[in-house]
């Protein structure tokens, strides 16, 4: 009998640890900020997070967002994906990055995975905000040499970019 009770607190233990409840980080709640972008939605302009120009004889298709009351006491963790629209698909690059306070910058090296470029990493906040709530913008950039017109890079990045997604997951403050 008492084996089954043990056996039952070691369940009971393990499943309210699965749930949070002995979270001691001194943040606020989890929090995604999800940016996921598929066909025409691509190129919306109305949403506020997309912005196209030209880097010297490159077009650049650029998305970012503010995310703010961020908690410093955990670093940022960045998930950036490009979905081609086949393995085959040449001459689009993709980079991404994290700044924050105007100063502050991370780079996030993107590489080719099969139809995907794809890239990952973490943001620390704490030495620019110390203790106060934080802010950082994640961006997202596509790139291919134009195709002679914003029109035209357009239509080549309908063509051949699926979709594009930016994940960043940190902690309230």
């Amino acid at each position: 009998m008492k084996t089954i009770l043990l056996l039952a607190g070691a369940l009971s233990f393990t499943a309210l640890a699965g749930c949070d409840l002995f979270d001691d980080s001194p943040c606020g709640p989890n929090q995604t900020y999800d940016l996921y972008l598929l066909g025409s939605s691509i190129v919306d302009s109305t949403t506020g997070v997309y912005y196209s120009y030209m880097d010297g004889s490159n077009r650049v298709f650029q998305w970012s967002n503010l995310v703010e009351n961020v908690c410093t006491d955990e670093h940022v963790k960045m998930d950036c994906r490009v979905a081609l629209l086949d393995e085959t698909t040449t001459g689009v690059s993709a980079r991404a990055r994290a700044s924050w306070l105007f100063l502050f910058e991370e780079n996030i090296t993107m590489s080719k995975s099969g139809s995907d470029l794809k890239g990952n990493g973490t943001v620390g906040l704490k030495q620019a905000f110390d203790k106060d709530a934080a802010w950082f913008v994640p961006t997202l950039e596509v790139f291919f040499p134009t195709k002679g017109s914003y029109g035209a890079d357009t239509a080549f990045l309908k063509q051949n970019v699926i979709s594009v997604e930016m994940m960043a997951k940190y902690r309230k403050f």
